[in-house]
């Protein structure tokens, strides 16, 4: 049984035609009817039930059980064929959180696609336990994330750090702002990390859970609009201000302590788009207020 032949039989079964199947597949009818019957020899089973024009076919219960398996077959072969074609190009696996994906790599990802053509660049949003296996298991080539990890044979870089800022609508607030003092019922909380919770609980006198709490900056935008604000990392600020013409990203009097933003690649293992890619981030992030490149 050959790959030729599944796919003679599911022409067949599809056109229920001889005529119509050798068309499709540049055959001549005879030549087709004459392989069938080799196949259907091999298999010992009569896959269809001649009608009565020679060339009008239907399945018999062998057949239809035949089909769901030659489909497999047929996909997995396509499969394997595009995994050959995969093989002949250069590829660049990039893991990252979500607090760095849109705010940070989206515009340098994009340059540097249309830059480098040659390179296919696969991208996944990860947790950050998860980025950190991805480059231990090789199924990443580089991961960025805004938290510190330990991993085995991984090695961590820090590559800018970031202050935070308070993100809003409001054009009467005056900067600094004193977090202290704004409207507690109107808060808006993503956890940016320990630091940044211990922060909030000293800082701003808090003994309750805020009335929302949202996993992602981009479900926040709604919220502001009606009011609501979030101290939010710089980046990030800045990529919601993009957005929402109306935010503002103001300094705080007393910010939660930076956030650092890390590359992590395997020990000995490094790819050469990463020197690339981490070129067009730094050109992006450069003479950004609240932000100092960290990589020499």
């Amino acid at each position: 049984m050959t790959l030729d032949d599944i796919r003679m039989f599911l022409a067949i079964a599809r056109t229920g035609s001889l005529t119509a199947a050798a068309q499709s597949l540049y055959v001549s009818q005879p030549a087709l009817s004459k392989r069938l019957a080799r196949f259907e020899q091999e298999l010992g089973a009569t896959l269809f039930e001649r009608g009565q024009g020679a060339h009008s076919l239907t399945l018999t219960p062998a057949g239809k059980l035949l089909i769901p398996f030659a489909e497999k077959w047929d996909d997995l072969q396509e499969e394997m064929s595009l995994l050959h074609d995969l093989s002949r190009r250069k590829h660049f696996f990039v893991d990252t959180v979500d607090s760095v994906s849109d705010a940070v790599l989206a515009e340098p990802l994009c340059q540097f696609c249309a830059e480098h053509p040659e390179i296919e660049v696969v991208t996944r949003c990860r947790e950050r336990y998860t980025s950190y296996a991805g480059v231990q298991e090789h199924t990443a080539d580089v991961a960025f994330v805004a938290q510190e990890q330990f991993y085995q044979n991984v090695s961590t870089t820090p590559l800018f750090r970031e202050r935070f800022v308070l993100v809003t609508a409001d054009a009467t607030l005056t900067e600094p702002v004193n977090a202290a003092d704004l409207p507690r019922e109107r808060e808006l909380v993503v956890h940016w990390g320990a630091g940044f919770l211990r922060w909030r609980q000293q800082r701003l006198n808090i003994a309750r859970h805020p009335n929302v709490t949202l996993s992602v900056i981009g479900m926040a935008l709604p919220f502001l609009r009606q009011g609501g604000w979030i101290i939010a990392p710089q980046t990030i600020g800045d990529a919601a201000a993009s957005v929402m013409e109306e935010l503002r990203c103001l300094p705080l009097l007393d910010p939660p302590p930076e956030r650092t933003v890390y590359f992590a690649e395997e020990y000995g293992r490094h790819h050469e788009a990463t020197d690339l890619l981490l070129e067009l981030i730094h050109a992006k992030l450069r003479n950004r207020p609240g932000i100092r490149w960290l990589l020499g």
